[in-house]
């Protein structure tokens, strides 16, 4: 009797455990990883972690092709029709082998730990992983996504790097002292394992710091934060430019699609005072505003632009076809140039409306490998016209990439449109004039 309960229990593991590798192979399809690439690899600056040569045939066959999740997904999928059993299975010898199922699950393991950090960070609860259904909204031309992620209205107070704290009162000093540190920071030291992807270092000396966002709507979304405090107010500076630069070029070279962003200011939807940067994986064409910075015509691509067809003010850069492959130094100089540029069109529009609040400039800055946008906030939030509801919007809103988090909202933003909402917290287009500005392409 007590066998036939062990076996049970074996069987059980197994169909749970293959239940989750599909999944994982599912997930692996679209934000595909080689887990170990770090292992004899070399961080350079900019480039971050280059992997080994020895792990080109894992990159191949991960990254550039998704064969190893396919196997996982496959193989998953046979042992759950054998555990379950299928019933055209049950004739066949090999439903009561067990020498068979020890090949196929140990063959499993090791296909699913090469494709594992995201996966196991959700397993071990260090990162919170929040389903979300996407809607697609036009508007003048403009599709719009609106994400719809309502458990985000459950989330935990935990700070994004931070554990669950529990109980203060009942930890002993040490542990006080930690989290009174890291509920002021953080993104504070010590990181936890299962979210610390790895470390970078300017030839300046400026430290950094990635690690999965704990609290994920896009799976694989992950921060770049300066190891020191440095103030999310602060503009982005000629290190962190060539780190977010070399971060989606990197991503580029593994057949990965990044997009960055940047909260700067208290009213641009920053969450945290701590300094860090956010990239979110996203389709080959970008979230919407890439398509549209794309499809502008430019009669001198060499200067700043604007999108004629957003109703807020937005400065745009388009990157030189060279900076790609130019030296660290002189990538350095480019960024800084751009940023510079756009920042004091950004700064002088906020100086220009006598309405603005007092305090800091905030603004939000988007970074592909294409552009760089910049656009000036008034407010971090939106009233809802038909639910007098608070709207938070970061850049992500400005990427065209809206965030609701119930039915509620997303009607409420469906009826009073997206534009309106990413108006009223921007400045309206007024009369400067913006050389390099032109038509949308055909």
């Amino acid at each position: 009797m007590g066998n036939l309960v062990w076996h049970e229990y074996a069987r059980l593991v197994a169909v749970a455990a293959n239940v989750y590798a599909v999944w994982a192979s599912f997930f692996g399809l679209f934000y595909r990883k080689f887990f170990w690439d770090f292992v004899g690899g070399t961080v350079r600056d900019p480039g971050g972690i280059q992997p080994s040569p020895n792990a080109a045939v894992f990159i191949t066959i991960i990254v550039k092709a998704p064969i190893v999740q396919i196997l996982a997904l496959i193989l998953g999928l046979f042992i759950i029709a054998l555990e379950f059993p299928l019933p055209q299975l049950r004739k066949f010898a090999i439903h009561r082998s067990i020498i068979l199922r020890i090949v196929l699950l140990l063959f499993q393991t090791f296909l699913t730990i090469l494709f594992y950090q995201f996966d196991n960070a959700i397993k071990t609860g260090d990162v919170f992983f929040f389903p979300s259904v996407i809607t697609k909204q036009e508007e003048s031309n403009v599709e719009f996504e609106i994400r719809l992620c309502p458990a985000l209205q459950k989330k935990t107070d935990s700070p994004p790097n931070g554990p669950n704290t529990g109980n203060v009162a009942n930890s002993n000093d040490a542990d006080q002292d930690h989290k009174a540190k890291r509920s002021k920071d953080p993104f504070a030291q010590p990181y936890i394992p299962n979210l610390h992807v790895g470390d970078l270092i300017h030839k300046s000396g400026e430290e950094y710091v990635v690690l999965l966002n704990k609290y994920a709507v896009i799976p694989q979304h992950f921060l770049l934060i300066t190891k020191e405090f440095q103030s999310q107010s602060s503009p982005l500076m000629p290190p962190d430019l060539v780190q977010i630069y070399s971060l989606l070029i990197a991503a580029k070279g593994t057949a990965q699609n990044l997009f960055a962003f940047y909260n700067c200011g208290n009213y641009s939807g920053a969450s945290q005072p701590h300094k860090h940067i956010q990239f979110i994986p996203v389709e080959d064409d970008g979230p919407p505003i890439e398509r549209l910075a794309k499809n502008m015509n430019l009669e001198t691509p060499d200067k700043p632009f604007s999108i004629t067809d957003l109703p807020y003010v937005n400065y745009v850069f388009r990157f030189p076809t060279q900076l790609k492959s130019s030296t660290p130094e002189k990538m350095e100089e480019i960024l800084s140039k751009i940023y510079l540029l756009l920042l004091d069109l950004c700064i002088s529009t906020i100086r220009h409306d006598p309405t603005y609040p007092t305090g800091k400039p905030s603004y939000n800055v988007l970074i592909s490998s294409e552009h760089i946008h910049l656009i000036p906030r008034r407010k971090d939030t939106h009233t809802l016209r038909e639910t007098g509801e608070l709207l938070s919007i970061n850049a992500l809103g400005y990427a065209g990439m809206l965030l609701v988090r119930s039915d509620t909202e997303l009607e409420a933003v469906k009826a009073e449109g997206v534009r309106k909402v990413l108006q009223s917290v921007s400045l309206s287009v007024h009369d400067l004039h913006i050389v390099g500005t032109s038509g949308e392409g055909e």
